[in-house]
C-alpha cells in the first residue's frame, strides 16, 4: 500500500494510478473515495473534499484537506471501469507536524 505524508493543515490532490491495472480497451468511468482512521472510524468528511473520485486519465485522485497530527489513514479508491469492472486500491496517509 503506497504511503504519503502530509501536515495537518496542509490541502492538496493525491492520486493513485491504475494504468497497470486496467484491462485492454477500458477506461476509468467514476469512482468513489473513502477514508478510515486507525481505529476503522469513517473520518472521510473531515479527510477528503469529497468522496466522489476526480478521474485525470488513468488516475483517481481526490482532495485532502486535514487530518491529526500522528494519525495513520487509509485511503480508498473504488473505482468503476467503462466495462462495469471495479478495481480498488488503498493509500496510507500518515499526517505528522514538522
Amino acid at each position: 500500500m503506497p504511503l504519503f505524508s502530509k501536515q495537518p493543515p496542509e490541502q492538496y490532490t493525491i492520486g493513485f494510478d491504475f494504468a497497470g491495472k486496467l484491462p485492454t480497451g477500458t477506461s476509468l468511468a467514476s469512482g468513489s473515495v473513502a477514508a478510515v482512521d486507525a481505529a476503522g472510524a469513517d473520518v472521510s468528511a473531515t479527510i477528503l473534499g469529497s468522496t466522489t473520485a476526480g478521474i485525470s486519465g488513468t488516475k483517481g485522485t481526490v482532495l485532502v484537506k486535514a487530518g491529526t497530527a500522528g494519525v495513520r489513514y487509509k485511503i480508498t479508491f473504488l473505482m468503476t471501469l467503462s466495462n462495469g469492472d471495479k478495481l480498488e486500491e488503498d493509500v496510507s496517509m500518515d499526517v505528522v507536524q514538522i
